[in-house]
């Protein structure tokens, strides 16, 4: 992600606006969080492709789970999923299966190395993403800046939000598990994200812990949405 900053504030809890457009307006919102607590190490890591897959995949069962109850989501899901079948049939099959037939014919779009990923935020969709990230970690120094570039363990995240570009980017011999078919994410590419506010703060503990490593991190990430112009299923975010 190509990111310019705006503003900081530094040590002891930074706060930093990334972005290059307008802010986000409040007309056909939609808003909800993502949690993740669990280790976060910069690029340089050996493992970074595992622990960007096991983020990526805390994510999944988040917005899968957004799929399944924000009406919108959820009727255009059952809405696909009547494709190719008669009237009779469509009716008589329960709302489960035509959202679970849903998602699996939208994802079919992003077949990519053996997984079908179905992102929430897509280039066709004209979506504005803004992300604000409360991010708590062990480290003393709190900056999220850099020499001028941004922290390395933020990179590892954006990568986690969106689909792997090949099959580079999953660890070896990755194959999607039973409930991973799709695998929701939350962005196409990262590069739709229009804005991004981070905060960052000390760590004291995870619950039901009672140590903690220093590459432990808690994030809270609050997406908001919404269109740029009206397209096709852009109602789902009106």
């Amino acid at each position: 992600m190509a990111c310019t900053v705006q503003s900081s504030r530094l040590h002891p809890e930074e706060y930093v606006e990334i972005g290059s457009g307008e802010p986000i307006g409040s007309e056909n919102l939609v808003e909800f969080h993502l949690l993740y607590s669990g280790p976060l190490h910069s690029g340089g890591s050996e493992n970074s492709r595992k622990e960007k897959h096991a983020i990526r995949k805390v994510v999944h069962s988040q917005l899968r789970q957004l799929w399944s109850i924000h009406p919108n989501l959820r009727e255009r899901a059952v809405g696909h999923g009547g494709i190719g079948l008669t009237q009779e049939t469509e009716k008589a099959m329960p709302s489960d299966e035509l959202f679970q037939r849903g998602v699996q014919e939208i994802a079919a779009n992003w077949n990519r190395n053996g997984f079908n990923f179905l992102p929430l935020v897509t280039e066709k969709l004209c979506l504005r993403c803004s992300l604000e990230i409360l991010f708590l970690r062990r480290d003393e120094r709190n900056y999220v800046l850099q020499g001028g570039d941004i922290d390395g363990r933020i990179k590892i995240l954006f990568d986690s939000l969106r689909i792997p570009k090949d099959k580079q980017e999953l660890p070896p011999n990755t194959m999607p598990e039973s409930e991973e078919n799709p695998f929701f994410c939350l962005l196409e590419d990262d590069s739709l994200i229009s804005e991004v506010h981070i905060k960052t703060g000390p760590l004291l503990m995870l619950p039901g812990t009672s140590t903690i490593d220093k590459h432990e991190v808690y994030l809270e990430i609050a997406v908001r949405l919404n269109t740029t112009r009206p397209v096709a299923h852009s109602w789902v975010f009106g």
